[in-house]
């Protein structure tokens, strides 16, 4: 699987939008430091080399985060609309700082009609890559 950066995505920024309201680091499974590694780790395996930004929005009472290499947003439970339009927020930000062509990684459960339609907005552009990870049922999967 290592096109998934194809050509010029390889080496360009990518980055990592995470709700981990909606998509929750498995309990005793993982800390937070080991998923974080671990998402870096997978985007190397699929042939990406270049930076990578993370930023993780939700309730981050209980969770251990590094201090370096990832932005954090806390949300208090329940506040998922102030939630996903920071999200919003900081996709159209985050690629509005970085030249095309980059790649945004998100790591989503359910979403509002505003935020597809910015994705759908921000994907019409030709030099803008999208990985999206949803939570299922049984874990993470990929869309």
């Amino acid at each position: 699987m290592s096109d998934m950066f194809p050509g010029d995505y390889a080496t360009a920024e990518t980055g990592v939008f995470w709700d981990i309201d909606q998509c929750e680091i498995p309990a005793g499974e993982l800390n937070a430091n080991e998923v974080l590694e671990k998402i870096r780790s997978n985007l190397s395996s699929f042939g990406h080399r270049g930076p990578v930004s993370i930023r993780a929005y939700g309730d981050l009472t209980g969770h251990h985060f590094p201090s370096q290499g990832i932005k954090l947003n806390h949300f208090p439970a329940g506040h998922m609309y102030e939630r996903q339009t920071k999200i919003l927020e900081d996709i159209v930000s985050w690629s509005a700082e970085h030249p095309e062509p980059c790649t945004l990684m998100l790591i989503v459960g359910e979403t509002s009609p505003d935020f597809v339609e910015v994705v759908q907005l921000l994907k019409s552009r030709k030099n803008y890559h999208f990985i999206l990870i949803h939570s299922t049922d049984d874990g993470f999967g990929s869309a």
